[in-house]
């Protein structure tokens, strides 16, 4: 797979992505993880939060290479999916932890609480800011154009 062949059968679209609207998706990702962290929330609301970071990260990077999920093609998960194909399969593990932990989120926000445990946060929240990290590298050298001149 591809994410041209992912174009070719309609899970995708081509879309122009801008300077600005890579800001804001890294705002949206920093105030996730910011939120993420605080420790008085419980650790459902902490793990959603942590949740809501990964997923825009996946986002990010598919935004980047110029595409975004068609709405209604179980958009989370074909974003999540689409780490591996923009930044390889070295990111297969990665896609698969937030995968798994998609399925936990909607247990936490829709099933029961105390579903997630702190080790479920804190695992997460490592798994996130390794991804930051390596996605803001990825971009510099990739897609410098989309970053903000400093």
């Amino acid at each position: 797979m591809s994410l041209d062949h992912w174009l070719q059968i309609g899970w995708l679209q081509r879309n122009e992505t801008t300077i600005a609207e890579v800001a804001q998706l890294r705002q949206v990702i920093d105030r996730d993880i910011a939120d993420a962290s605080v420790e008085v929330l419980s650790d459902d609301g902490r793990f959603s939060h942590a949740y809501d970071a990964a997923l825009q990260l996946c986002i990010l990077a598919l935004r980047a290479e110029g595409f975004k999920v068609k709405k209604g093609q179980g958009h989370h998960k074909k974003s999540i999916e689409s780490l591996t194909l923009v930044l390889g399969d070295s990111f297969r593990e990665v896609a698969d932890h937030i995968e798994r932990c998609s399925r936990l989120r909607g247990q936490a926000i829709y099933d029961r609480i105390g579903v997630v445990q702190s080790i479920d946060v804190e695992e997460l929240l490592e798994v996130v800011n390794k991804l930051k990290r390596h996605i803001d590298e990825w971009l510099i050298d990739n897609h410098a154009e989309l970053l903000p001149e400093e």
